[in-house]
């Protein structure tokens, strides 16, 4: 089909893993899973409205017609995921003390100009969204929490603690050799625009590891953990980075075999394939 485009972006603030995405003129659609497509169409106002839900299986409810035949046709012949990534632009938090890359923000296309009006406040989890537990920070038997909080809200505040009273954040142009190149954002001083940031300034993930106190340093790792299943979805990992993320992702093996399409390489497949069994055999009880 003419014009059609795949890729794939990152859904952040908060981060909620990958989504793969089809794109024709009048028509859009995205998946999280590989299996099951949402379908976007333009409206009379030229706004992509959702529409209908679409399964290779048939079981979706968008209609086979003549207007969405070439439609479903990209999506039946779609190249192998995962997609290359299109959302090179990224908005960082930045640190108070060296402004410095803290905290992704949110992503969007390299073609475009980005918003001058962002919202600054990193979130780890959606609201209401209790599901992180840190190791790190419970305590006692039967691993009560030490934190009377919810762990999540202990990340947003040490997230936001380091980027300081007046938070500053800035959009950068990311290059092939990971190195990015600042552009606008808010609150920034003059000098930071244009600045040339290596490989090394970005945070792997979606936040720096390297932290002053061990507890900080715990508390992360632990949230990269919980968030191990959709990180896996992303290119340019060290291999020891997705080592760590695949025995993190195997004790949350549902997680992990949803979006087993998507990932584009495998370290440890022997222990990867066992996780996917033990996903396949709770869902069968579950049916």
């Amino acid at each position: 089909m003419t014009g059609t485009r795949y890729y794939s972006m990152r859904r952040l603030s908060p981060y909620q893993g990958t989504a793969q995405v089809i794109e024709t003129p009048g028509f859009r659609a995205i998946t999280s899973d590989g299996l099951t497509w949402r379908v976007q169409f333009l409206n009379r106002r030229s706004r992509l409205s959702s529409n209908a839900v679409w399964r290779r299986d048939g079981t979706g409810n968008l209609r086979d017609s003549e207007e969405t035949r070439e439609f479903i046709g990209a999506m039946e012949r779609h190249p192998p995921f995962p997609f290359p990534a299109a959302d090179n632009l990224e908005l960082w938090l930045l640190d108070a003390r060296e402004h410095r890359p803290l905290a992704i923000l949110a992503s969007t296309f390299s073609g475009i100009t980005p918003p001058r009006a962002v919202d600054t406040v990193w979130h780890a989890a959606l609201a209401g969204d209790d599901g992180f537990i840190a190791p790190s920070l419970s305590s006692g038997s039967g691993g009560a929490s030490a934190s009377h909080i919810p762990h999540r809200d202990v990340v947003d505040r040490c997230v936001q603690k380091a980027a300081g009273v007046i938070d500053s954040a800035q959009w950068f142009r990311r290059e092939d050799d990971g190195g990015g190149t600042g552009l606008h954002g808010c609150r920034l001083d003059s000098a930071q625009v244009g600045r040339k940031l290596g490989r090394e300034a970005f945070p792997e993930l979606l936040l720096r590891e390297d932290w002053e106190s061990e507890r900080e340093r715990n508390l992360v790792r632990d949230y990269h953990d919980w968030q191990a299943p959709h990180l896996l979805t992303h290119r340019d990992l060290t291999r020891a980075t997705r080592d760590r993320l695949e025995r993190a992702a195997c004790r949350q093996a549902e997680k992990l075999y949803k979006v087993r399409h998507f990932l584009p390489e495998i370290v440890n497949s022997d222990l990867l394939n066992v996780a996917f069994v033990e996903a396949v055999i709770r869902r069968s009880a579950q049916a």
